[in-house]
């Protein structure tokens, strides 16, 4: 840190200010995640005229995103960007106040999406009973460390002001802090690749074109952007030990913990988006053939009382067989193609064009879950 006599200190160093860049950021990735829950909320209206758990949840994550967008900016409004020698003892304790402050909404909003990823793939997956388990027990246990983090936070210093100079008081260990916050990081790395790799390894092991494998895998793997993100962020948190300038170096915390945040969000909106695509685009956005007239009047099949999502192609002239979730492992000629839609809370997700299969009794379409994986 520069001296507090302003003579020592080098030309354009008191101008130096990274506020614009974490607004400009911050603001613009959580506009577009804004826009990606807009868009799911809307698929939802289209194919089930009413709105899930998962729905809300994610309603929940956008507005913690935008929580945190709004303390940050009053972060910067109050000096968080600048070096602190520039900084009035007030302006001081005001930024490093802001930035402790949000990272309530900053951590929830990662912990939360996470939340809505597991509903969506229990659904979409129908994994077994241990599986199950051990998806929300991971879920949980998760939660609980990043709830854990919040507390780590505010009670590092003894009383809670004493972090912002408000008072004074004692404090513990800053590397206590960060090692927390590292084994946090690595834990949430981990649950975001376990989510990004769980559904790709179904995907693969499906009779679809590659195109559609790569299309679907991307949709249900933006986990493995999020745990990227995550990682690089864990690199950043080391620097925290022996910082004395927070409010000027802080940004990269502030800047990736936003980022991550909208990224599990993004990626827990974007498979629900297919009623929305083919709305805007028509089913052939997806790589989909060219679908049969649509003037006949197409009869639902039954399946269980539960809302299903479904991902996979249903084949002229082949029969359904079953599988381990609710994936189809069908042929893909002369198919339609149907990704994450849910439609009636009494109908299967998927429109069968076989008579055959439209045929079936009741008893041959229902799945049984198996006990493992």
């Amino acid at each position: 840190m520069s001296s507090a006599d302003p003579t020592d200190w080098p030309p354009g160093w008191a101008e130096e200010n990274k506020g614009p860049r974490i607004i400009a950021i911050t603001v613009a990735l959580t506009f577009i995640t804004f826009l990606f829950v807009v868009g799911r909320i809307w698929s939802r209206r289209l194919s089930l005229r009413k709105l899930a758990v998962d729905d809300f949840v994610c309603i929940i994550c956008i507005c913690l995103s935008i929580s945190y967008v709004a303390v940050s900016i009053v972060t910067v409004h109050h000096g968080g960007g600048r070096h602190i020698m520039t900084l009035s003892q007030e302006e001081q304790q005001s930024a490093i106040y802001f930035t402790v402050v949000s990272f309530v909404p900053g951590v929830l909003g990662f912990i939360v999406p996470k939340f809505a990823c597991v509903i969506l793939l229990a659904k979409l997956l129908n994994p077994g009973r241990y599986h199950l388990w051990f998806m929300w027990a991971s879920c949980i246990l998760y939660g609980i460390l990043g709830i854990a983090m919040l507390a780590v936070n505010f009670g590092q210093c003894t009383p809670a002001a004493a972090q912002w100079g408000a008072v004074p008081g004692v404090c513990w260990d800053r590397k206590i802090t960060v090692d927390y916050s590292l084994s946090l990081g690595i834990v949430s790395a981990i649950f975001d690749f376990y989510i990004a790799i769980y559904p790709t390894i179904v995907l693969f092991g499906l009779q679809l074109n590659w195109q559609k494998k790569l299309a679907l895998a991307s949709s249900l793997g933006f986990g493995y952007c999020a745990g990227c993100v995550t990682i690089y962020k864990c690199t950043t948190l080391p620097g925290l030990l022996h910082l004395a300038d927070f409010t000027y170096a802080a940004d990269d915390v502030i800047i990736w913990t936003n980022i991550e945040g909208n990224l599990v969000l993004i990626g827990a909106c974007i498979p629900t988006l297919f009623p929305l695509v083919k709305l805007l685009f028509g089913k052939r956005a997806l790589g989909g053939s060219t679908p049969p007239d649509t003037d006949a009047p197409s009869k639902p099949t039954l399946a269980n009382t539960n809302g299903v999502v479904t991902i996979g192609s249903y084949a002229k002239n082949k029969k359904h067989r079953k599988s381990l979730s609710h994936f189809d492992n069908l042929d893909e000629a002369d198919s339609k193609y149907i990704i994450l839609e849910e439609r009636s809370f009494h109908y299967s997700t998927t429109e069968v064009t076989d008579p055959e299969a439209e045929g079936r009794s009741l008893e041959d379409q229902k799945q049984t879950k198996l006990s493992g994986w």
